[in-house]
């Protein structure tokens, strides 16, 4: 970035720069005036800052000795940190997302969502997926020079991942982010995104890793509030040592602070968890930074602070560096000059800032950096499409097969592909665009079924008509004078600064989007949608796939206006408090209508949401062509599962079922066609108890990313073998589980607690072909374990297979069964592979509750191998 005179115009010029699109695919309008350049480099003040023969202290202490208390208070403001040229800090807007790919600007390789990843059971994978995703951030920044982070949330170099929450309720939305319930599994996989994100470079770091949120975030309905009591076993024990693992051995650069409170403390003010824990006891030396808005939560839903400055002192003293938020910015100025908070307190969370640059070779020249040489060319790379292939069919757990699968194509010749899931590609939350387009399951089941002379017959799901409750039907064509060649989406205008949509004012961003439904408050605003004072324009077609009453509601803060044909249905063209308005219209079967939705934004968070729903006129047949083609059809893949609308941040499962329609239609599909595959595309786990009894074969392939739709169509031919495994028990309802705001999972959470019977058990997971498990043994070492066994493939396919470790404490009763190791293997038909899998003996320390520290317990352990938590091969006792 260009250098420029003085403090004050950099601090004018960041404010510009926060209302400019970062999208690189989007059309942005701007004049050359409004990105001033300035070709004269500012003097560093102090020559020891540029000095790479002076240690990262020194010269961490040069620059923190020539700042104001005004610019210190400005770089912990993780939104809109300004550069300080004479200091040699360019700007930079810190934290952006990498569950799955990059999230912003621009376009990036979609992977599999965190919960697939999780089901590969795969260590090297997750460590080769993170190390593509890094790559391509690094790559985005070295092809603008940062340059492309012109708003909040959109740094290249620091990311807030992994999510290594424990998924202790199935019912918690954001389970999809998570590697799943088991804390050993999870801290292993989380170990190999970090690593994997940050490089293995001795000097610099790639990126740096927040895993978040610390500690036990487990719930959406009231996640600002949430007040979670957690006995301290409990918590040492089940939700703190996958954040103990990435922080320990990982070494992750940062670590994201939660919302909730544990045992009667906000994690965002909680000095044990964050400085005690984290700092004195796992010697934690990243910098903390806030989950957005978490401070104001404090003041505003904990009521932990009397006002928003208390509530910046609280805090800071427990030890958080780094906000999102807009507190530090505006309290902490005052808190400092009042004694409240110490300038050397504020100055130790300026040097682990610092630090984090300097690890990022942000102060050091170019060339020396070795991050800073890859290409842009790695983005969305043949490479990273195969990455996202592979990962999505490791991901992919074959539930159910009665000899169904893979599909025979010397029986099978038509196919119908039929359900809701079947023609879209479902990410989940935090996900970017795909540089490449995304392969739906129709996609990639067509592409296959051709090369193998299978005919595909499909029918586009529009929901169950004869609901008592009306179907959600999204708009999908964009404005086209000829109906065939519409295309998906939806025109949209920005205009920033405005609320004249139809005036002299000039278009800033023009785009083409596939839904209107923004909410600054569960999600970092979308890059291309200005912050501020705005307004927007949508313009679409929709033409009338029955005759009827159509409903519409539009909900906003500020204004809205909705027209049918140019025709006002809703106009409320003024600033006020979130609400929503309705209107109705008649709508005639094949008739082609006009909409234009329009919304300007004032101030404070932006929400806008338009639905259109529909109440048919006459008998309506449900799922009429889907039940033709089903009954047409040798075979019929149904693909089913759940959406952002079910499941994501803000919004928690109600229940464990698929959806009422999606119930009634699997049971129709199956009775005129008992050869039914069901496909699942979702996030967390379903009961499916019907589906079990009833469809000849289940396959569950979570979000499985851009490549979603050939990794899923290559399982079922059997061009892949599939191995994936569960990483979440599969309950067979929710009745028998604990209260949902109850956090203590020995009272029946998770397989190792559960006393129901699962529908599918933690570990679970089939194969195309059989394996056999012989000649265990255990070596008893000092500070370790070896567990030995052989794997046979008795079968007639080459395949994975996940071996699991399990241990179990025989002289307590009480003492559950737990993993403590596990390895994926590809074995061959007719051949035998040995493994062994190593144990440290610290892995099998617990928390003495009397003496405040952890305990190896001597004795009887039962050591059990098998292909899940249920299916144990062998075991036996080992006096350890």
């Amino acid at each position: 970035m260009k250098q420029f005179h003085n403090f004050l115009f950099v601090c004018i010029f960041a404010s510009l720069c926060s209302v400019l699109a970062c999208k690189q695919n989007e059309k942005v309008v701007q004049d050359d005036s409004e990105h001033p350049e300035d070709s004269t480099a500012v003097a560093i003040v102090d020559p020891r800052i540029v000095d790479t023969s002076l240690s990262t202290e020194e010269r961490i202490e040069a620059i923190i000795s020539n700042m104001t208390l005004e610019e210190k208070v400005l770089q912990l403001d993780g939104n809109y940190p300004p550069g300080i040229p004479r200091l040699g800090l360019d700007e930079y807007f810190f934290g952006n997302e990498a569950l799955h790919g990059v999230v912003r600007p621009g376009k990036a390789t979609v992977f599999p969502q965190a919960i697939g990843m999780g089901a590969t059971w795969n260590t090297n994978l997750i460590h080769e997926v993170a190390t593509a995703i890094s790559d391509e951030a690094r790559a985005k920044h070295n092809e603008t020079h940062g340059k492309m982070m012109l708003k909040r949330s959109c740094g290249l170099l620091t990311f807030w991942s992994p999510t290594i929450n424990m998924v202790r309720d199935p019912r918690w939305g954001r389970t999809a982010e998570t590697y799943g319930e088991d804390p050993y599994l999870t801290s292993q996989l989380g170990l190999s995104f970090v690593t994997g994100l940050q490089g293995d470079h001795p000097k610099y770091k790639k990126v740096i890793a927040t895993p978040k949120h610390f500690v036990a975030n487990n719930e959406e309905h009231n996640r600002f509030e949430c007040k979670a009591e957690i006995p301290e076993k409990v918590l040492r024990e089940y939700y703190l040592p996958a954040f103990k693992t990435a922080i320990v051995e990982g070494k992750a650069g940062s670590i994201m602070s939660a919302y909730n409170a544990v045992n009667g403390y906000p994690c965002t003010a909680n000095k044990w968890l964050l400085t005690d824990l984290l700092r004195n006891e796992w010697g934690f030396d990243g910098y903390v930074v806030t989950d957005c808005g978490a401070i104001e939560h404090l003041y505003g839903a904990h009521k932990f602070a009397k006002t928003k400055g208390e509530a910046a002192v609280l805090a800071v003293n427990a030890g958080v560096d780094l906000e999102c938020g807009n507190i530090y910015r505006a309290e902490l100025l005052n808190k400092v000059k009042s004694g409240e908070i110490s300038e050397k307190r504020l100055d130790s969370s300026m040097a682990k800032i610092l630090k984090a640059k300097f690890e990022l070779g942000m102060l050091d020249p170019d060339e020396s950096v070795p991050y800073n040489q890859i290409s842009p060319e790695v983005v969305g790379s043949k490479k990273h499409q195969e990455l996202a292939l592979r990962t999505a069919e490791e991901s992919i757990v074959l539930l159910k097969n009665e000899n169904i699968l893979p599909i025979q194509t010397n029986k099978v010749k038509k196919i119908a592909v039929v359900g809701p899931n079947a023609g879209v590609s479902q990410f989940g939350d935090y996900s970017g665009i795909p540089v490449n387009p995304a392969v739906t399951p129709i996609d990639g089941i067509q592409a296959l079924a051709e090369q193998k002379g299978v005919k595909i017959l499909y029918a586009p799901w529009n929901g169950d008509t004869n609901d008592a409750d009306y179907q959600y039907i999204p708009l999908k064509r964009l404005a086209s004078s000829n109906e065939e060649n519409a295309e998906p989406g939806i025109k949209a205008t920005y205009y920033h600064g405005s609320n004249d949509i139809w005036g002299e004012v000039k278009p800033s961003v023009e785009r083409v989007e596939e839904k209107i439904n923004y909410d600054s408050q569960l999600n970092i605003i979308d890059t291309a949608i200005p912050e501020g004072k705005f307004s927007v324009k949508w313009e679409t077609f929709f033409t009338a796939p029955v005759t009827g009453t159509y409903k519409f509601a539009l909900t906003a803060n500020d204004g809205m206006r909705f027209k049918i044909d140019w025709k006002p249905v809703i106009d409320e063209w003024y600033t006020g408090e979130k609400r929503t308005a309705k209107a109705t219209a008649h709508f005639e079967k094949g008739k082609r209508y006009q909409f234009h939705i329009e919304h300007f934004h004032a101030n404070g968070p932006v929400f806008f949401d338009f639905k259109m729903l529909i109440q048919p006129e006459g008998k309506i047949v449900p799922y009429e062509k889907e039940l033709q083609i089903a009954k047409e059809s040798d075979l019929v893949v149904a693909v089913l599962g759940l959406g952002q609308t079910h499941e994501r941040e803000g919004q928690d499962k109600e229940n464990l079922d698929l959806p009422k329609d999606q119930k009634d239609f699997i049971k129709k599909i199956k009775a005129v066609n008992p050869n039914t595959v069901v496909v699942l595309v979702n996030g967390s786990p379903l009961t499916l108890k019907w589906c079990k009894a009833n469809v000849p074969a289940i396959l569950e392939a979570w979000y499985p990313g851009e490549q979603g739709g050939n990794a899923i169509a290559n399982v079922l031919f059997g061009t892949y073998n599939p191995a994936g495994r569960l990483p979440v028990t599969f309950y067979e309802d929710e009745s028998k589980l604990p209260d949902f705001n109850d956090y203590d999972i020995r009272k029946g959470r998770t397989y190792m607690y559960y006393q129901g019977k699962p529908t599918y058990e933690f570990g679970y997971g089939l194969s195309y072909t059989s394996f056999a498990y012989e000649n265990l043994k255990v070596q008893n070492e000092n500070d370790r374990i070896r567990v030995s066994f052989a794997i046979k493939n008795i079968g007639n396919w080459d395949g994975d297979e996940v071996a699991q470790v399990y241990l179990k404490y025989k002289d307590d009763s009480k003492a559950p069964i737990q993993l403590k190791g596990f390895r994926r293997k590809h074995v061959k038909k007719g051949t035998t592979e040995q493994l062994t899998i190593t144990i440290p003996k610290e892995k099998l320390q617990t928390w003495n509750t009397e003496n405040k520290d952890w305990e190896f317990q001597s004795g009887t352990y039962q050591i059990l191998v098998g292909s899940s938590s249920k299916q144990i091969h062998l075991d036996t006792d080992q006096v350890l």
